[in-house]
């Protein structure tokens, strides 16, 4: 088999799965070389990440000549490593979360990385995005601005994004790849882009390969702040222990989002467990919430009672529960309450349930 195909199959077999087409041929061509890939189509997938010496055994090469690929593949953004029994040990990243991600992070304007935007936003449109989302199981899930929160109100210690970074040991800050990538195909939104958080394992494996920089507390918090101000939704990985990322996302650009905006799959972002409750009668009608919303949960229309008047309207079950909407009412005509909870559905416990929640269900689905 050709090595190009052999490592689609393999990039397949991750939860997110990456469906073979002629964009992700493309992709794979423009990062790998004819080597690489033969090499990493014969790479675990991570997190089951395999040692130096097994691999060089399981492949044929010396470990002298290996580990030089190895390691260019991980200055790609194309694999994971990290040590393993004292020995250094590497296995293949998903394209999503993963190689995608990567090779937007170092912000590049080369004419290479300016290829690969139009390829990956080709491949979403044409196949990735409907086959990497529309699962039941959402893949992330919405943090609530803490501040929209009421006081009485209960906030589950993995809801609460100050309590995720408090008790963190493994901190970094990189570029927002979505809207880089966004950037570089002309529709830039404008939003900060050194607002995207990573934790746990992926902290200095991204830090030695410079996507990213290690943080302090202060400094995310201060980047939360300032995601919230400019009206960036907070998204992380769907469990409840060990998050590896926290995206400040905007309809515009985020995959996540866009998900929901232009591929119509409500299910890839797990609400926050609140949703927002409109006091009609304090409600002026400015549309000032709207503006704020990133999924299209409150709008303005026509008030067929009044003309040349607007009315705003919502659609809860597209709400996701961010709290974006609530600091932009000056009526305090907003509120955020708490979703029935026959209709709340917990995060996963760990990373490695939630993939094996999500591979069932693409095994049922017949991929």
């Amino acid at each position: 088999m050709d090595n190009y195909q052999a490592l689609a199959d393999k990039l397949d077999q991750f939860p997110t799965g990456a469906p073979k087409t002629e964009h992700l041929l493309a992709i794979l061509k423009t990062l790998f070389t004819e080597e690489e890939a033969r090499i990493a189509s014969q790479l675990p997938i991570q997190p089951f990440r395999e040692k130096l010496s097994k691999l060089s055994e399981k492949l044929g090469m010396q470990p002298d000549r290996l580990k030089p690929v190895l390691e260019t593949l991980c200055d790609k953004g194309l694999v994971f490593a990290r040590a393993k029994d004292g020995e250094m040990a590497y296995a293949l990243l998903p394209l999503m979360p993963g190689i995608f991600e990567f090779q937007f992070m170092k912000a590049g304007y080369d004419p290479k990385t300016r290829a690969l935007a139009r390829l990956f936003n080709d491949y979403y449109y044409d196949a990735w995005g409907r086959a990497s989302f529309g699962f039941k199981t959402s893949f992330t899930r919405t943090i609530p601005i803490a501040q929209a929160i009421a006081p009485n109100q209960t906030v589950e210690p993995y809801r609460n994004v100050r309590n995720l970074i408090e008790n963190s040991k493994h901190l970094a800050v990189t570029n927002c790849f979505c809207r880089h990538e966004h950037e570089l195909l002309g529709d830039s939104c404008g939003k900060p882009k050194e607002v995207c958080m990573l934790f746990g394992p992926f902290v200095e494996h991204a830090v030695a390969r410079g996507f990213a920089r290690k943080a302090s507390k202060d400094e995310m918090l201060d980047k939360l702040l300032l995601a919230e101000q400019k009206g960036l939704v907070h998204i992380t990985d769907n469990v409840r222990e060990k998050i590896t990322f926290i995206c400040n996302c905007c309809g515009c650009c985020c995959g996540f989002l866009c998900a929901i905006n232009k591929l119509n799959i409500p299910s890839v972002v797990a609400s926050s467990g609140f949703m927002v409750k409109l006091n009609e009668t304090e409600c002026d009608n400015c549309g000032a919430c709207a503006k704020r919303c990133q999924v299209k949960a409150l709008w303005l229309e026509d008030d067929p009672d009044r003309p040349k008047k607007k009315l705003l309207k919502t659609n809860l079950d597209r709400c996701i529960g961010c709290g974006l909407c609530i600091s932009s009412c000056k009526k305090n005509a907003l509120e955020m309450v708490r979703r029935p909870e026959e209709s709340i559905v917990l995060p996963r416990a760990s990373y490695e349930e939630l993939g094996l929640e999500l591979m069932k269900e693409r095994n049922q689905r017949g991929r």
